[in-house]
């Protein structure tokens, strides 16, 4: 069931690239993926920032994007 809002998004001819595909069901926590909004938190950009300094700050593993250059 985990792998089901990716595999929607790959192969649904009308998704489109900033589209997210969530739990359907009753109180989004179960059900086959239909397309759903972000919450508020996941478009916050701090929240954002600070998740990926985490992720590598755990990982040891720094990226330098084009950019940064």
């Amino acid at each position: 069931m985990g792998a089901l809002p990716l595999l929607r998004a790959a192969t649904d001819p009308q998704a489109r690239p900033a589209d997210f595909f969530g739990p359907g069901g009753l109180g989004h926590l179960h059900g086959l993926p239909d397309r759903d909004r972000f919450s508020r938190r996941a478009r916050d950009p701090r929240v954002g920032r600070a998740l990926w300094g985490t992720s590598e700050r755990l990982t040891d593993i720094t990226y330098r994007w084009a950019a940064e250059s």
